[in-house]
This record gives structure tokens, C-alpha cells and sequence, in this order.
């Protein structure tokens, strides 16, 4: 009956599909896909008609069908059938759109981040408008903000909380009042924070507002914040601003830096014209 057929053995029908031969010889094993003929011999043969039902295969297993799924559709194909199982998996594969979407913008959010620390400056002050964020705040306890460290416990609930809202584990900042800031109290700080993707209504979300923010920018260690601090308000004064809000400090460069006197610390205070 294949006299009249064009018979390709196993390798030759594998590279016509781009495949290893051993993933025919897999189909084959397990009932999912077989040769039209095979030799006395025990070589597997395959006729160019196969293809269509061959590529139909690879495309639900680039859909991420398991074996199974594609072996129980096969048994039984009807339009509807494979309507209904297109439409799921559509739905899955823009999920993974989305997915790879936000993590494309988390790496070029860093690569913007790194770049932003080999152009600014120790001690470098200026104005930058900032578009609106969002993120989620863990306060501090009363003992934290009393000038001791954070303790462990607070910040891996406060990671542990960010990183179920959110799809990608990123690192968290401090948060700090404009009212200690003003009363010199730079190392009391308010709480922990982390940049999310999307709003959510969690207790601890909150939009940083769009506008007009004062940034100062620190190379080296935390106890030099201070200073950064002081000739903040300095700027600030001078050139009419008030600041407002909380100052929002997060290290640029955590990910790329393995000497504290290369860490670069960014501080940004939302501002509004003194009258």
C-alpha cells in the first residue's frame, strides 16, 4: 500500500521538523505518534502526509500540553474540542505575555537604576519629577524607630508580605518623616518599603504621589546620610521649596556592588513651592 508514497525514515522525517529522531522514536514508544510502516527491519518509516498531524503535535506541545492532554484530544478530535482547548491555553499563554512584560520592565528598571549610578555624584542634590508608584510600607516598631537596628524579624515579614503582592522579589528601602528629618532625627525611621507592580488593597499599600521630588544622592556607608540630609534641606530652603511626605531612601546599585564604599544610596522628598 506505500508503493505510491514517499517513504522518509526516521532521520530524514526528523529533520524535515527540526527534531531529534530519538523524540520520534519517544512518540512512538508511547502510542502518541507512529510511523506509517515500519521495516521487517524495525525501522520506523514515516510519508509526507504525516506531517500535518505531526506538526498539530509539536504545535499543542509548544502550548505546553502535557502528553496526556494531547494523547486524550487525539483520541477523540472535534472542532469544539479543540476550540475549547485552544481557548484555555491562550489564556494562559497571555498570562505569560504579561509575566515576561513586567519582568522585562523589573531588568530595565535596574539597567535605568545602575546607569543613573555611574552619571551621578556623591553628595549630589537636585530636583527630578517622578511619576505616580506604588508601594507597599511596613511600619517600624516602637524600638526600631528609637535609633535601634531593624530587627530581622520585621524585615523578613515585610519581604516575606511584598513578595506575595508581588510577582518579582525585589529589595525594600526606609521610609522616613518629614517632621524628623526637619528635627534632626535622621536615624528614626518610620518604616520599610518596596516598590509593586500594581496596586492592591492590602493594608500597608500606598501611592507615592507624582510630582516634583528632591533627590540626594550618597556614596559609602549609611552614617553618612546625615550630612546628605542636612544640605538637603539647605537646598530645599534656598530654593523655596518645602518638602512634605516622607523621604524615600533605596539603594541603587545593591545588585552590582560588593564594597560598602562603592553602595550609592538615592533619597527622594516630595516638594512643594513654600508660600
Amino acid at each position: 500500500m506505500f508503493q505510491n508514497s514517499i517513504l522518509f525514515t526516521a532521520g530524514q522525517f526528523a529533520r524535515l521538523h527540526h527534531l531529534n529522531k530519538r523524540t520520534l522514536h519517544y512518540y512512538d514508544d508511547i502510542g502518541l505518534f507512529s510511523p506509517a510502516y515500519k521495516g521487517k527491519n524495525g525501522y520506523r518509516y514515516y510519508t509526507y502526509r504525516q506531517s500535518a498531524e505531526l506538526e498539530s503535535i509539536l504545535a499543542l506541545r509548544e502550548l505546553n500540553m502535557s502528553i496526556g492532554e494531547i494523547k486524550e484530544y487525539l483520541n477523540k478530535p472535534t472542532a469544539q474540542g479543540f476550540i475549547s482547548l485552544s481557548e484555555k491555553k491562550i489564556g494562559e499563554i497571555e498570562d505569560t505575555i504579561r509575566n515576561l512584560e513586567n519582568l522585562q520592565n523589573v531588568l530595565k528598571e535596574k539597567q535605568d537604576m545602575l546607569r543613573l549610578c555611574m552619571e551621578v555624584e556623591d553628595g549630589q542634590i537636585d530636583l527630578i519629577n517622578c511619576e505616580e508608584e506604588y508601594v507597599f510600607i511596613t511600619p517600624l516598631s516602637s524600638e526600631a524607630q528609637q535609633g535601634e537596628f531593624v530587627d530581622m524579624p520585621t524585615l523578613l515579614e515585610h519581604l516575606q508580605k511584598t513578595w506575595d503582592l508581588s510577582k518579582y522579589k525585589t529589595s525594600c528601602g526606609s521610609i522616613l518623616s518629614v517632621e524628623k528629618i526637619r528635627q534632626g532625627e535622621f536615624e528614626i525611621y518610620d518604616g520599610l518599603y518596596t516598590q509593586l507592580e500594581s496596586p492592591v488593597r492590602v493594608e500597608g499599600f500606598y501611592r507615592k504621589p507624582e510630582g516634583t521630588y528632591l533627590r540626594g544622592i550618597c556614596t559609602g556607608s549609611w552614617d553618612r546620610l546625615p550630612g546628605l540630609y542636612s544640605r538637603m534641606l539647605a537646598f530645599a530652603e534656598e530654593h523655596g521649596l518645602r518638602i512634605t511626605g516622607y523621604a524615600y531612601e533605596i539603594g541603587m546599585n545593591e545588585i552590582a556592588v560588593s564594597d560598602i564604599e562603592q553602595y550609592v544610596t538615592q533619597v527622594t522628598i516630595l516638594t512643594e513651592p513654600d508660600s
